[in-house]
């Protein structure tokens, strides 16, 4: 399974127990190591530590000269201990930024007892809105009470004796019960209408021979009935070629795609779009910058102003986005808003965003959700979101969310969607994971080739090799940036958080201007960090993986990576950051000695793409397999990626 080391984590709320004294809500920021001795670190092995703090050097600047304010005021609050935690967060983060953004100073007192007397000293506008963040702060999570099932309290019938005489639960019983209940429910919602498409005449007449040909000139395309092709199925659509042949019953989505400059839909559109609009679930498989948000999101626009109960009539949002990470759902959540259309309205849901404003801007009523699993299970688990009235449902980056361990936050969040919704699934690859899920939530899918299912990188960008030492990578990119052209754009991929933290503080010693993006970091300044580098106010950004997906950064020129991915997908990923929608780009990848391991997984990528192989990348990968063979023959184990075997050996690479 994918590490968690550079993703945001996103977990369930915390099961806090209401008390008599405060009952507020909260916004809970999830940090994964403590913020303390932020900044340039000089220990000497900084690239071995994985679990080092982001360094935002400014941030802490502006909280010690918010101290001077601190003198002022004081005021006493009396918190329940067990609360007390929530204010102080993990590693002191909670309090300080509580301080930082109120520009109060807040002092802890004895938590022995029930209470704990907070104090709070500053201005009085500074405390008063202290004051408010902790009730906030504090408040029950818990959301509106959920519906059940019935309102009998005999339970009785679900109970029954075993063999020894001893009572237990009767799960065939409660299962049944339970399935009886869900049918009630979901025959009691309206139904949905699926079916938006016309098809135009041009796509009608063409001949199976023209629709090959045409699938074959465009990348390939592959389209199949993913499981079992029943006879009573409908066959799958041909392409269209044109905007017009997918939405010429829409005049204002033409329009609306027309004002977005776009000449033609791109091979996953022209065959997504179709068989989306003919309400059946698809899985669109193609490599990342294709357009695969637009394939979903244009049917989707339909499919909501199409049901037959109008939009401020019914009971919640219609539409439901999942995205892996919170960069790729503030992306389609900016995607949507670029399309005016009906006055459709979206939120996006994530974890470090606020809570309490993205439950009022629900509860104010939207059509889109657009959320991160974690974030999606808290506010579906806490009753403030019910699943069951989504009637059109996305997996956006489906492989991506399982190497990032969230199918059971899928599962959970979904676990009342009503099933005859449609659905939607994409991915870059199709992992046995992404087939499962695929089984689970959807049913007789097309799925959508584009290109073969083998990994591959985009192929308007050129891969090059560099070979260098570990010590001496960073001399190597400093020499690289110096040198770049300054309309030069680069993402520099870091192997841990600890890594991107240096790089950054380094580069900003010598002069060069960058952001940086990674797990470390305040939602805030990610989102900073990534507007300023779209709006090119930087040039470059250091980066871990939680960047090498679903960031789509205009007229980006090259990627480098300054450590070899853990897993040869993300390698993909980070080279289709650049040369995407039509471009060309340059992805420059450092190799060490410690990277033999995944020298032929390499070789495979760059010979697919018809790219140089470097006679060393050969030796390396031939060495590898060596010495695995040695160690197969020999018994042993080991740890040949990183070139180790067994206590105290060290292979010859």
């Amino acid at each position: 399974m994918h590490s968690f080391e550079d993703e945001w984590q996103e977990s369930e709320p915390a099961n806090v127990q209401p008390t008599p004294r405060t009952n507020y809500s909260a916004r809970v920021y999830h940090a994964s190591t403590s913020r303390g001795n932020r900044g340039h670190n000089n220990e000497t092995n900084w690239r071995s530590r994985g679990d080092a703090s982001g360094g935002d050097h400014q941030r802490n600047r502006d909280t010690r000269r918010g101290q001077a304010g601190w003198e002022g005021n004081k005021k006493i609050i009396n918190v329940v201990s067990n609360n007390v935690g929530r204010i102080i967060g993990k590693g002191g983060s909670k309090i300080r930024d509580l301080q930082f953004e109120s520009q109060a100073k807040i002092k802890i007192g004895d938590s022995s007892g029930a209470e704990t007397a907070i104090t709070l000293i500053g201005t009085d506008e500074a405390i008063s809105k202290v004051e408010d963040m902790i009730k906030e702060l504090l408040e029950d999570r818990r959301g509106p009470v959920k519906e059940t099932l019935n309102n009998s309290d005999n339970t009785s019938e679900f109970f029954k004796q075993n063999d020894s005489g001893v009572q237990v639960i009767d799960w065939d019983k409660l299962n049944a019960f339970y399935d009886e209940q869900q049918q009630s429910r979901w025959q009691n919602l309206p139904p949905i209408i699926k079916n938006f498409y016309k098809e135009d005449p041009t796509v009608t007449n063409m001949t199976p021979a023209e629709v090959t040909r045409w699938r074959l000139a465009n990348n390939d395309i592959q389209v199949k009935r993913t499981f079992d092709d029943k006879p009573d199925l409908s066959p799958i659509p041909n392409p269209v070629v044109t905007f017009e042949q997918a939405f010429k019953q829409y005049p204002e989505i033409l329009d609306e795609i027309y004002k977005q400059g776009f000449q033609n839909p791109s091979p996953i559109q022209s065959q997504a779009w179709p068989v989306l609009l003919k309400g059946e679930d698809l899985i669109g498989i193609a490599q990342t910058g294709t357009g695969k948000t637009l394939a979903f999101l244009l049917p989707a626009l339909i499919h909501i102003e199409g049901q037959t109960i109008p939009k401020d009539k019914r009971k919640g949002p219609t539409v439901l986005i999942m995205a892996p990470t919170r960069e790729l759902a503030i992306q389609i959540d900016r995607e949507v808003s670029k399309y005016t259309y009906k006055a459709i309205r979206s939120v996006c849901l994530y974890g470090g965003g606020d809570r309490r404003e993205q439950i009022k801007a629900l509860s104010k009523g939207v059509d889109i959700v657009i959320a991160t699993p974690g974030r999606l299970n808290d506010l579906v688990v806490t009753g403030y979101l019910n699943v069951i009235n989504f009637s059109y449902i996305v997996l956006d980056e489906a492989d991506r969310m399982l190497d990032m361990g969230f199918e059971p936050q899928i599962k959970k969040s979904l676990y009342d969607v009503r099933p005859d919704r449609q659905t939607v699934m994409t991915s870059a690859t199709w992992p046995p994971g992404v087939r499962r899920l695929a089984q689970s939530y959807m049913k007789d899918p097309i799925q959508v080739n584009v290109g073969s299912l083998d990994l591959a990188a985009v192929h308007t960008v050129t891969q090059k090799i560099m070979f260098v030492e570990e010590d001496d990578k960073e001399a190597a990119l400093i020499e690289f940036l110096i040198n770049m052209d300054e309309n030069d754009k680069v993402i520099i991929f870091c192997g841990k958080k600890a890594t991107a933290t240096h790089i950054t503080t380094e580069l900003c010693l010598k002069g060069i201007e960058c952001q940086s993006l990674h797990g470390d970091r305040d939602q805030i300044d990610r989102e900073e960090a990534l507007a300023e580098m779209v709006d090119g106010t930087v040039n470059i950004l250091v980066a871990t993986d939680v960047a090498s997906r679903g960031i789509d950064i205009k007229n980006l020129t090259h990627v480098i990576n300054l450590d070899f991915p853990r897993h040869i997908e993300e390698y993909v990923h980070r080279v289709g950051r650049t040369g995407r929608a039509g471009k060309t780009g340059i992805a420059l990848s450092f190799i060490s000695r410690n990277d033999w391991g995944h020298a032929r997984e390499l070789i495979k990528i760059l010979e697919e793409a018809n790219q140089e192989i470097p006679d060393e990348l050969e030796l390396m990968a031939k060495r590898f397999e060596a010495m695995k063979l040695r160690r197969d023959q020999e018994g042993g184990g080991g740890r040949g990626r990183g070139g180790r075997g067994g206590r105290g050996r060290r292979d010859r690479w």
